[in-house]
């Protein structure tokens, strides 16, 4: 097993890079008597401790906020045969494969007045699991790297994903039938398709979307959550969902009801590819601690582990061996909070890459 491989490596290690860097100049500011009697508060790094399920775990927080705008060729974790293992649900190489890989973006790229608009984290920290083996020797089990939130753009070409990736879609129904419209058409085979996305008109609605295997919408099989997923949608038997009222509106859930990656006659399942930029946490937010995404992380490790889940207390999030990515939403129902939002239109066509080097460049800088 190859759980982390150069580019991987790079990853971690230019993130954790930014992170003792801003500790170290924070921590080279001189300040006087007066200054620090006017200040309480705690440690910049701090230490926690856990023991559950066997595992300890070992967690270094990082009191800090930092800017990140990062490019890299390829993304590329958890590179090992998962042949004949469970949950396997594409034939990629990698657990997380994604090339022209980009944290934060550039507005004005291609003139004198390019500025970098940073993809921001807060208060990030390191853990390693622990858990002794057979002999009763304690060796490391995993290691994560997380943000206690984060904000701004990622941008890539996703070929690849294991782990959690749940967001919401929004938008009026009308979106739809003009896509279908323009796809399937609306013929007399199609004609009770585009007849009820026609009635819902502009009503207002919405699904969870997640990572699911293509051709049947599932997000298990056999049993086990699915690893190196290619596409992002609505799960088998989930459905648009609506808060308006009326005849056409109660009907829509039951009309749209998902099987095998289609509801009324559109797909539902998306390369995650399309996606080239995503926008993480809360655009309508001015600042992280507001419009931060909780609880995302990476990690790698030589067996299934329990990390804990920050964002949602009492909760773990299980992994399995090889390399993971969390970007789960926090709550649930009405108070369910998601780490990326996209409208229908982007949701159905996808999203363009935003530039993220400066010059004429759009990725590969």
């Amino acid at each position: 097993m190859r759980p982390l491989t150069s580019p991987g490596k790079r990853l971690l290690a230019l993130l954790c890079g930014c992170v003792f860097s801003a500790a170290s100049l924070a921590a080279l500011k001189p300040m006087d008597d007066q200054e620090l009697s006017a200040i309480s508060g705690q440690a910049l790094i701090t230490m926690d401790a856990l023991t559950y399920s066997g595992f300890q775990f070992t967690r270094i927080n990082l009191g800090a906020e930092i800017d990140v705008l990062t490019n890299m060729e390829e993304l590329r974790m958890g590179d090992f045969d998962r042949a004949g293992l469970p949950g396997l649900a594409s034939n990629q190489s990698a657990d997380i494969l994604i090339n022209n890989f980009a944290l934060g973006r550039v507005r004005n790229a291609n003139t004198p007045n390019a500025t970098i608009e940073a993809f921001k984290v807060l208060d990030p920290y390191i853990e390693f699991a622990f858990k002794s083996n057979a002999q009763g020797v304690r060796e490391v089990a995993g290691l994560r790297l997380g943000f206690g939130r984060s904000m701004g753009y990622l941008s890539g070409d996703i070929l690849s994903l294991t782990g959690k990736m749940e967001g919401k879609i929004y938008g009026p129904a009308s979106i739809a039938y003009q896509f279908y419209r323009e796809t399937a058409g609306c013929g007399i085979a199609n004609l009770i398709n585009c007849t009820a996305l026609l009635l819902a008109g502009d009503t207002e609605v919405y699904a969870g979307v997640e990572l699911l295997q293509n051709g049947t919408g599932f997000t298990t099989i056999d049993g086990v959550n699915i690893n190196r997923a290619t596409h992002i949608g609505v799960p088998a038997g989930g459905s648009l969902l609506t808060d308006e009222t009326g005849l056409i509106a109660a009907l829509i859930p039951t009309l749209s009801k998902v099987t095998d990656c289609a509801a009324l006659g559109l797909i539902t399942c998306f390369p995650i590819a399309n996606y080239k930029s995503i926008y993480v946490g809360d655009p309508t937010k001015s600042n992280i601690q507001e419009g931060g995404a909780a609880g995302i992380f990476f990690s790698l490790q030589n067996q299934n582990v329990p990390w804990q889940d920050l964002a949602n207390a009492g909760k773990f999030v299980e992994t399995q061996r090889g390399a993971f990515a969390n970007f789960a939403k926090t709550g649930e129902g009405a108070n369910a909070v998601y780490p990326f939002l996209l409208n229908l239109y982007d949701a159905l066509r996808g999203t363009a890459r935003e530039p993220t080097c400066i010059g004429a460049l759009g990725a590969g800088c």
